[in-house]
């Protein structure tokens, strides 16, 4: 039996470019001096006319790639997440307001640059890039997802964001057959009655697993992989949590935005009309507070983005459906 390989998603991203190098003679590359973090080493090396290197300039840099964008190129903008879109904001809210075929790739999200500490770590992202206008937001599970929906968004006429990880994953095809990859629509990777777990990123494969572990003592629990931010698959949120009633969403990023606030919003607004009893919910996620520094895989640990925090939160989440229930 081969040995399973981990992979990170920043790694499906770069597999990807060198593709569509290949294919696409459109597609150029954006970097702001970290071609080999983000994994464009060997689209530079194949495609050197088509690779721009920017520097440490993130909001030229977009202005670049919007330059780009008008002169009918299909730019990806690359740089680590907390500075883009972090410090570019500006440049980009102005090329998403123009409906700019811009891509922008967020690399080392949430905890991947645990060492740099808190400046370099991204958990607001997700907020800011799902509040503008037009913006596709995506966010890959495994590599192979990351290398499937960079293809995907490339074909995507807009804007559109891509969140990636430093993080070694293992692929979700161990754990079973994986739905097609469609952009605004949920996978449901397991089904089950009793607790609806929503997952995104690296989280997918803890949700998995906290999921096999909980069948051990009696649970069912259906896990829904939220591959696409935006547009949300409303209604794979409003199916499942009908039927099961308890929710936990589970996102490396900051709970009170991001994949947890829009769940919330959509269970809010279905209230009383899809949705006709209480759902009760729980969240995994930083809770109102910055990171710090230190070592990627000891800092998952601390802050609790893990499948054993999700078993404890399905505890919690039951108990408050019993209550609801009365």
């Amino acid at each position: 039996m081969s040995e399973i390989k981990l992979k990170a998603t920043r790694d499906g991203f770069g597999e990807a470019m060198l593709q569509l190098g290949k294919d696409n003679p459109q597609v150029v590359a954006l970097c702001a001096d970290l071609s080999d973090s983000l994994r464009l080493s060997e689209f530079k090396k194949n495609f050197p006319s088509r690779y721009i290197e920017c520097g440490v300039a993130e909001q030229n840099m977009m202005s670049v790639g919007a330059g780009l964008a008008l002169s009918e190129k299909i730019p990806f903008i690359a740089s680590f997440a907390v500075f883009n879109p972090g410090r570019n904001l500006d440049q980009l809210r102005v090329a998403t307001y123009s409906g700019l075929n811009i891509k922008v790739v967020g690399g080392y999200a949430g905890f991947g640059n645990g060492g740099d500490g808190a400046t370099h770590q991204a958990f607001e992202d997700l907020a800011i890039m799902s509040s503008l206008p037009k913006m596709t937001v995506l966010v890959p599970a495994d590599a192979d997802q990351a290398l499937g929906l960079t293809l995907l968004a490339s074909q995507i006429v807009g804007p559109c964001y891509l969140r990636l990880g430093r993080v070694d994953l293992e692929p979700l095809s161990k754990f079973g057959a994986l739905p097609k990859i469609e952009i605004g629509q949920a996978q449901v990777l397991k089904k089950g009655q009793d607790l609806s777990i929503f997952a995104t990123g690296l989280m997918v494969q803890e949700a998995l697993k906290a999921a096999l572990e909980l069948e051990k003592i009696g649970m069912s629990v259906e896990v829904l992989n939220f591959h696409t931010i935006k547009p949300l698959d409303r209604q794979a949120i409003i199916k499942s949590s009908q039927k099961t009633n308890a929710v936990i969403v589970a996102a490396e990023h900051d709970i009170n935005s991001g994949l947890t606030s829009l769940v919330a919003q959509s269970l809010a607004q279905a209230m009383g009309q899809e949705i006709k009893e209480p759902v009760a919910l729980e969240s995994i996620g930083m809770n109102n507070t910055f990171g710090e520094s230190a070592n990627n895989q000891d800092l998952l640990k601390k802050y609790h983005f893990n499948y054993l925090e999700i078993i404890n939160k399905a505890k919690l989440v039951l108990n408050k459906k019993k209550r609801l229930s009365l």
